[in-house]
């Protein structure tokens, strides 16, 4: 069978095995049955034409931020998580969001994403019409992992195009208001 979502014993034994690496640093303790809750690092705000400027950052500006009425920000992820190729990962927004009125836009992540410290980056919508607290401390979504490794990846191999490139660099911290 190809593409089995990862349990925790088989996420907990790759990232021992630094197959996958979670960093600033992982932490068994958060390890659910399969997915791993991911963190605010940083909030942004489109600019218009795909500039996105760095409004807040919790480690320096405070450990809440307040999302404006009916406003879209961009929130980049504490994590930063480096896979393999044949492992790929997927975002599933984190349910307390209903009751917090955020809606999350997400993607999906594979290799050779964050191997130069890209930044996982999320869409965080406030549909309330008065200000919205954003803590550091709040779990946006959960990351699962799925291995692929039993297909031919040879005969699939993927090259990253340049629009993938150029998207990829500007999630990097060395290359902020991009």
């Amino acid at each position: 069978m190809f593409g089995n979502l990862l349990n925790n014993t088989l996420i907990r034994d790759l990232i021992e095995h630094r197959e996958i690496i979670v960093s600033p640093q992982f932490d068994p303790a958060r390890l659910q049955i399969a997915q791993y809750p991911l963190f605010p690092y940083s909030v942004n705000k489109i600019l218009g034409k795909g500039k996105i400027k760095q409004m807040h950052l919790f480690s320096e500006d405070g450990d809440t931020y307040s999302v404006e009425p009916n406003d879209y920000i961009v929130v980049d992820m504490l994590e930063i998580i480096q896979l393999p190729i044949g492992i790929v990962g997927r975002f599933i927004p984190a349910s307390s969001l209903i009751e917090r009125a955020f809606g999350l836009t997400a993607g999906k992540i594979e290799y050779p994403f964050c191997h130069n410290q890209e930044r996982i980056r999320f869409g965080l919508k406030n549909y309330l019409d008065q200000p919205n607290p954003l803590k550091a401390s709040e779990q946006l979504a959960y990351i699962q992992f799925f291995d692929v490794r039993g297909i031919d990846i040879d005969r699939y191999k993927y090259e990253l195009s340049q629009r993938d490139k150029h998207i990829y660099s500007g999630r990097r911290d060395d290359n902020r208001d991009q």
